[in-house]
């Protein structure tokens, strides 16, 4: 009776002991939770003695400029920096979209010859091209346009072909591409090259003794093929001759 007895008591101690145990990890384990939550909980929320400096670090930008902590922030120095070269560059970009525009007030002009305008300015190469490309999308500036206008000019300024051609790939525009220069090479109707060098030469006579090589070398500085400015100056020095010769 006393075994079982004693037994029974033993079985009780030991059970209440796994009891004890059990909860006391069970509460360690909390007590360590909750540690832990509390830690994450300081840190999520800074002291606020220290959450202004704190607030500045993580956003610079939140704070107004002169702030010490705000100078002190090496991000904040660089996106000053960047903030400051965007400026920049958007005041060079509008200086050089002013300058574009003033130079379409007096005159067409090919965006090749623009960008070259702008960079002989000082103005950096990918300012100049930005300019440029602005100022083609407002179709302010048309290399068709200018090409077009180039070509009729000179032809009645009874410039040569070869010279108008001259002038486009100086714009970097190819004559093959221009439909008034390929008009102005294979039309059938109206005056054709050779016609157009002696009105020129009948407009404009050359002022020398040797009139067949002063003519000749006009048409050639006025962009004429050679072979059509030595016809040109050989008809041109006949008629001159036939001319002196009848005043006589």
């Amino acid at each position: 009776m006393l075994d079982v007895k004693a037994q029974s008591i033993a079985n009780l101690r030991a059970q209440i002991k796994a009891i004890e145990e059990d909860s006391g990890a069970h509460g360690r384990s909390e007590a360590r939770s909750s540690q832990c939550n509390g830690n994450a909980s300081r840190a999520q929320r800074p002291h606020r003695r220290y959450g202004t400096a704190i607030d500045a670090q993580r956003n610079p930008a939140s704070l107004p400029c002169g702030c010490s902590v705000l100078a002190n922030s090496e991000n904040d120095k660089q996106r000053f920096s960047q903030a400051k070269q965007t400026e920049e560059e958007r005041d060079q970009a509008n200086s050089a979209f002013a300058k574009i525009q003033r130079l379409l007030c007096i005159r067409e002009h090919a965006s090749a010859l623009l960008y070259k305008r702008l960079l002989a300015s000082g103005y950096e190469e990918h300012i100049a091209s930005e300019a440029v490309q602005r100022a083609i999308d407002c179709g302010l500036v048309s290399d068709e346009r200018y090409a077009d206008v180039l070509v009729r000019s000179r032809l009645s300024q009874g410039k040569g072909l070869r010279g108008i051609a001259f002038e486009l790939e100086q714009a970097d525009i190819d004559p093959h591409n221009v439909p008034a220069y390929q008009e102005a090479r294979f039309r059938d109707s109206g005056p054709d090259e050779l016609a157009r060098a002696l009105s020129l030469l009948a407009a404009k006579p050359p002022k020398a003794k040797r009139v067949r090589e002063a003519a000749y070398r006009k048409l050639v500085q006025k962009g004429y093929e050679t072979d059509v400015a030595a016809r040109a100056a050989r008809i041109f020095a006949e008629q001159h001759d036939s001319v002196a010769i009848e005043t006589r």
